[in-house]
């Protein structure tokens, strides 16, 4: 009886097994489908219609420090942050009684000198007097009216004007504060026209020259791109990196564009040199979606028509700000697999996500 126990337990743990490995035959034979993002290159691509696309920042045309040219505490400083002020606008006030004193005081002195002079010339004319004293007198009248006209100036620095008509982009100080001469009070901006600052690496910077046009799109002004043109090339590399400055000069006549407004900036390539005319033919793909493998071959995904990964080998081009160039390997017209592709082998059944 324990025999025949021990037989039918081995039998079932027998079936048992066979169930077990017909189910991880079966479940081999349909794989699981592996969720993937995926972008259409024709319609995604960063690099189209011969255009390459940059991020940018809007800046002030010019930015000018405010500062009182004499010390003493501030009286009145009425300008706030945003506030549009005409050129010659009163901006703020330092308390003018020292200066006031030491005026009238230099006054005084001019007068009295004056009044010398004027009997030291009468008595010379008569012959009374040497010709040394007279002009020992007019000397220090001349000085003495000299001092106070320079006095006076400080009595005139106590105000503060606009140099030029714009918007106070930063507030630095209140009344009741001591200013200092040449310590900035405020930034003045002026905006009639903008700068786009457009960091360009260093492989990319020699296409481009001054005059060259461009197109910038800002979000927070509409839809409808803006026609600029370049204005400055930078020579030097921005904080030891390898990107360089580009300005792009735009219009701002209706003061609705404001520094700091983020941007995208596209250079038609046909017109920045022929450098950049090598790249018409490159389709640039996100930089996460370029894979290399244990040979040092570069590759990427695209999904095929029966939903499933293939793996493409790729050579790629120069590294743009949106993305990585790809000079042969895709067509333009596949869809390019961007999220998933970690979990990815060749042939692999996968899902796009919508």
């Amino acid at each position: 009886m324990k025999k025949i126990n021990i037989l039918l337990k081995s039998s079932s743990l027998l079936l048992l097994s066979i169930a077990s490995c017909s189910g991880n035959k079966e479940q081999s034979k349909n794989p699981d489908t592996i969720r993937v993002e995926a972008i259409r290159l024709n319609t995604a691509s960063t690099v189209e219609n011969n255009q390459i696309v940059y991020n940018g920042t809007l800046q002030a045309d010019k930015a000018v420090d405010l500062s009182f040219q004499v010390s003493g505490t501030i009286n009145s400083f009425p300008v706030k942050t945003g506030d549009y002020v005409k050129k010659g606008q009163l901006v703020g006030t330092v308390d003018e009684t020292t200066y006031r004193n030491q005026y009238n005081a230099q006054l005084a002195q001019a007068k009295l000198a004056e009044e010398n002079y004027k009997r030291t010339l009468a008595v010379f004319e008569k012959g009374s007097v040497a010709e040394i004293k007279m002009l020992e007198a007019k000397a220090n009248y001349e000085q003495a009216s000299s001092s106070a006209r320079a006095t006076y100036q400080n009595i005139a620095h106590t105000r503060l004007y606009a140099p030029q008509s714009g918007f106070i982009g930063e507030k630095r100080t209140e009344a009741g504060a001591i200013a200092a001469p040449g310590q900035p009070v405020a930034q003045l901006l002026d905006t009639h026209s903008v700068d786009v600052l457009v960091a360009v690496p260093e492989n990319e910077i020699n296409r481009y020259k001054a005059g060259s046009p461009a197109l910038v799109k800002i979000d927070a002004s509409g839809s409808q791109p803006l026609e600029g043109r370049i204005s400055e090339v930078g020579v030097l590399a921005l904080n030891n990196s390898a990107n360089y400055n580009v300005k792009v000069k735009l219009d701002n006549a209706g003061r609705e564009l404001r520094p700091g407004m983020l941007c995208k900036v596209t250079f038609p390539v046909g017109t920045v040199g022929s450098a950049a005319q090598k790249g018409n033919n490159e389709i640039v793909v996100p930089l996460e979606a370029v894979q290399v493998d244990e040979s040092g071959h570069n590759f990427v995904y695209v999904v095929t028509s029966g939903n499933k990964a293939q793996r493409k080998q790729v050579q790629t081009g120069a590294l743009y700000n949106n993305g990585m160039a790809i000079s042969s390997g895709l067509t333009g017209n596949e869809q390019l697999i961007t999220s998933g592709f970690q979990k990815l082998t060749d042939q692999s059944p996968v899902t796009l996500i919508k």
